[in-house]
Order: structure tokens, then C-alpha cells, then sequence
């Protein structure tokens, strides 16, 4: 119980979980040295015990999160959307989230003609030893990923992204927001 007080008191007000907070789960790693909070709540955060930071991973707040620890850095965390469709996510600590593309599929009695039963970004696979996902891409074949170790990009607020470059080891991620100003930020692409 503790260790719940200390966890929820490190998350910042811009972190606040709607409704009572001690309701909204804590899902330690092995090693219990870190944990993910708020995914009872449907705005899941990273907490380093060792470190004491603190880290969003999910801005939703209408989803109950199911989480599961693959290994002390590595988790899943999947949600339904109410109607059989799945939204699933693959983190990596501290501060990378990816996702698989969304694949669909239906139940075979269904006529082929009608639009799709489900949707899934589920992973099939998830192996932290040896470093990679598997997962449908776009085209709805199955691909074999390598888990990042780049954090993820996350647009500023109001922004979104349609263009990046890389030139002399920096991505630079260009943004504009809906009145048309242009934000250009660099990011430092990391060989580890």
C-alpha cells in the first residue's frame, strides 16, 4: 500500500487520473522496480521507482487498459472498444510506444462482402530477448518488427506531422498546426 501512495504522489498534477485514484491500478514489472499506473483509469503512466520520473504513455481517457509485463521493460497494454474491436500497444521503457497496424477480420460465416465483424492492432507476437514484434501491416501480412530503442515523437499540442528528414544523423520532424505555422524540431537518432 505504500508503494501505491509513493507511486501516485510522484504523478504530476498534468497526470491526474478523473474519479479516486486509488482505484486505478498498478501493474508492477517482475523485478518490481517500476510500474504502470492509470490503466484502470484509461491514461496509463510510467513510473521508475529508482529513478522517481514519471512518463505518459497513453493520453486516452475513455479506455480501461489490460496490462501485462513481458520482462522488467517490456509490456503490453490492450483495450477494447465496446463493440469486439481491440486497440493494443507495445511499451518499451521508459519512453517508447509502438503499434501494429490495424487488422481486420470476421467470423468465416459472415458474407465476404459486408464490411468486416472486428478491427485489431494486437500483436501476435511479443519477444523481448530476442528484441522483436510480429504483427499485420497494412496490407494484412504478417511482419516481423525489430522493438525499437528510440523514444517515441510525440507532436506538440495542436500539431500534427506529414513530413520528416534526416540529415547528418538528426530526423527533423516537420509540424504545423490547423492556422498553418510550421514548427520544424529536431530530434538526435540514436545508434544504441
Amino acid at each position: 500500500m505504500f508503494l501505491i501512495f509513493i507511486s501516485l504522489s510522484w504523478i504530476s498534477d498534468a497526470h491526474a487520473f478523473e474519479g479516486n485514484q486509488s482505484n486505478c491500478g498498478v501493474t508492477h514489472n517482475p523485478a518490481r522496480t517500476a510500474a504502470i499506473i492509470g490503466g484502470a483509469c484509461g491514461s496509463p503512466v510510467y513510473v521508475n521507482f529508482k529513478t522517481k520520473k514519471t512518463y505518459s504513455i497513453i493520453k486516452e481517457q475513455y479506455r480501461n487498459f489490460y496490462i501485462k509485463w513481458l520482462d522488467n521493460r517490456v509490456a503490453t497494454l490492450e483495450a477494447g472498444c465496446g463493440t469486439g474491436c481491440v486497440e493494443a500497444y507495445i511499451f518499451v521503457a521508459p519512453t517508447t510506444v509502438v503499434s501494429c497496424a490495424d487488422h481486420e477480420y470476421r467470423i468465416h460465416f459472415l458474407d465476404p462482402k459486408e464490411p468486416p465483424d472486428y478491427s485489431s492492432n494486437r500483436p501476435l507476437l511479443v519477444d523481448p530477448k530476442k528484441r522483436i514484434y510480429v504483427c499485420y501491416d497494412g496490407d494484412n501480412n504478417i511482419q516481423i518488427f525489430p522493438l525499437p530503442n528510440q523514444p517515441t515523437i510525440r507532436p506538440p499540442e495542436g500539431f500534427f506531422s506529414e513530413k520528416a528528414e534526416i540529415h547528418n544523423e538528426k530526423l527533423t520532424v516537420i509540424y504545423k498546426n490547423a492556422h498553418g505555422k510550421i514548427k520544424r524540431i529536431n530530434h538526435t537518432l540514436s545508434t544504441a
